[in-house]
């Protein structure tokens, strides 16, 4: 699959710091391949759809790289991530745009309590060509541009990696 990326308070020492664990997230994100329909069959053998299939996906390639599933950060609020390994804390969000408050919440607490130096955020570039066939699914759906403009404006200063996903058809901007 195509992404898009971009850095927010992250210098060249802390990318080539983490850049074994950047290089295996970009590894398991073009591993996967977009379809506008996609599909997942999971080890139970129940056959997922769409934002779950992703999910289970990109579960599938981060665990063959040994990365930690729902690592907690916090018990009481329960502050968990989807995935992390060493100090890199990762996030892939195809809910509802609010949501990504929440997610800058965890990077905020992960950072200020050296729980992790780099947060990444994993979204969609446009929820509507990347899930096509699931129109009413993607209104309000968190995606790379709303990410973007947050991340500018909200006083935020936690080094954060923002992966959009590309539907297959578009170019990397």
């Amino acid at each position: 699959m195509k992404y898009k990326e971009k850095y927010f308070h992250c210098g060249d020492f802390l990318q080539n710091s983490l850049k074994s664990q950047i290089d295996e997230i970009y590894q398991g994100i073009s591993k996967i391949e977009w379809k506008p329909d996609f599909g997942f069959d999971s080890n139970n053998g129940k056959a997922l759809q769409h934002q779950r299939a992703y999910n289970k996906a990109f579960e599938q390639e981060f665990l063959k790289f040994g990365w930690e599933q729902q690592p907690l950060l916090l018990q009481n609020p329960r502050l968990i991530g989807d995935f992390r390994k060493d100090l890199v804390f990762v996030e892939i969000q195809f809910g509802n745009s609010a949501t990504l408050y929440r997610d800058y919440y965890k990077f905020q607490y992960g950072h200020a309590n050296g729980l992790l130096s780099l947060a990444v955020l994993i979204v969609p570039t446009n929820p509507a060509e990347f899930f096509p066939t699931r129109p009413s699914s993607v209104v309000n759906m968190a995606e790379f541009e709303l990410a973007d403009r947050y991340l500018t404006i909200l006083p935020l200063r936690v080094p954060v990696l923002l992966i959009g996903l590309l539907p297959e058809n578009q170019m990397e901007s």
